[in-house]
């Protein structure tokens, strides 16, 4: 008897207290447009949510000489919150597995957690508070080596290729730009890294990351996106040995289709594949195949 009576007072104390109108994320900054995780338009108290699966491969060497073939799968968990119309805070782990096989067929698994990202981007310009057309923003983060050194079943190390992350703290620096217009929007970016020295006395070379992407959105529900991606890398050395293999520019085009099933709900499905392999050294790029869901709360 006591439960239904509890049950009808929280009922109408529910009807009688103000409480928080809640909105949509495309109703609260103003602009429908589907946007991918970290692209997304800010404003106070946005939190979003996302998921990215991963499957990529590469293989350095010359085939049945001293050819090593890596293969990986990785998750992407991934938390952005606006505390601020124009802060975005962000966290990324990634979960992944890993394999390398040498050219003698020998072969090293690894699996666990990699290295993660965490960073700020700050909104510099917005051309109007609500439903801006152009935005510009400032990234600032870094890669930490949250990675644990992964062991064969005899407790020695795996080799460098075959752990998840490289133990280094790595600063990152970008920035971007985006444009909507009406069904259209564009994107433009970059992105650096400057790794230090990590396990075994390896440091990755600096890398500039870019990016320049159209979307065009007929409806609310879905949208198709095109995008063109440049990765420019130095060359890497171990204890100040230089080693440029896998060094130079690597460009992809990236076609995506971004689709909404429900309000707060973007799922991406895109491949990214080589199409300008300017590496230095024998080294094979393998497609990029992605698909990520973000979820706004």
């Amino acid at each position: 008897m006591w439960k239904s009576s509890l049950a009808a007072v929280l009922s109408v104390a529910s009807l009688v207290l103000p409480t928080e109108g809640l909105a949509c994320a495309s109703c609260a900054c103003g602009d429908p447009t589907l946007t991918t995780m970290g692209n997304e338009q800010p404003f106070a108290g946005r939190l979003r949510l996302a998921s990215q699966v991963r499957a990529w491969g590469l293989t350095t060497g010359q085939e049945a000489v001293d050819a090593v073939a890596l293969r990986e799968l990785r998750m992407d968990l991934s938390v952005a919150y606006a505390p601020l119309p124009w802060l975005f805070l962000s966290a990324t782990l990634p979960l992944q597995t890993r394999s390398v096989q040498q050219v003698s067929l020998s072969r090293e698994t690894a699996w666990g957690i990699g290295d993660m990202e965490v960073g700020a981007k700050v909104f510099v310009f917005r051309d109007r508070d609500f439903s801006p057309d152009h935005l510009i923003g400032v990234f600032a983060g870094a890669r930490l080596p949250t990675s644990p050194s992964v062991h064969d079943a005899e407790g020695v190390p795996l080799s460098l290729d075959a752990q998840l992350g490289t133990g280094s703290v790595d600063p990152i620096l970008g920035l971007s730009y985006s444009t909507f217009r009406a069904d259209w929007s564009f994107l433009a970016s970059a992105t650096g890294y400057l790794p230090t020295r990590g396990r075994e006395g390896f440091r990755a070379g600096a890398s500039l990351r870019t990016s320049l992407a159209a979307q065009y959105q007929p409806s609310s529900r879905w949208a198709l996106r095109l995008a063109v991606d440049g990765r420019l890398e130095g060359p890497s050395d171990t204890l100040g040995v230089r080693d440029p293999e896998g060094s130079g520019f690597l460009a992809f085009v990236s076609p995506d289709i971004l689709f909404s099933p429900a309000s707060d709900v973007v799922l991406e499905l895109g491949v990214r594949v080589p199409v300008l392999n300017l590496l230095q050294g024998h080294v094979l790029q393998t497609p990029i195949l992605q698909a990520t869901v973000a979820y706004d709360l």
